[in-house]
């Protein structure tokens, strides 16, 4: 258990206090579609969930290992599979991180959201 908390406390640390402004954005990117896609409070495990695959996506066809922008398809694919790679290389507790990480990021902006939006 120690174990998860220090996981979890890692991969927050890491997100938001880590200073790499690119993988920030994805990770706003992908919580702010878990915002928008989740219409009620009991739908948060399934929206994390969402905001991880997401995230995912954008760090695959990113590329993942390099922050260079492919000028052929060769170097395109093999960045493809080079970010393939490295989320298939996260342990398990990394990634209940992530997903604790994401439900409290989505549940906060989300009662913002209602907060602010309502109608």
């Amino acid at each position: 258990m120690e174990l998860i908390i220090s996981d979890i406390r890692n991969v927050a640390e890491s997100i938001f206090l880590g200073g790499d402004m690119i993988f920030l954005a994805m990770v706003i990117g992908a919580v702010l579609v878990g915002v928008f896609s989740m219409r009620s409070f009991g739908q948060i495990l399934c929206t994390s969930v969402l905001a991880l695959v997401v995230l995912a996506i954008i760090w695959i066809v990113y590329g993942g290992a390099t922050s260079a922008a492919p000028t052929d398809p060769a170097t395109w694919i093999g960045q493809l599979e080079a970010g393939w790679a490295t989320m298939g290389g996260v342990s398990g507790s990394t990634m209940v991180g992530y997903l604790i990480t994401f439900a409290v990021a989505i549940g906060v902006l989300s009662l913002v959201r209602s907060l602010l939006f309502r109608g």
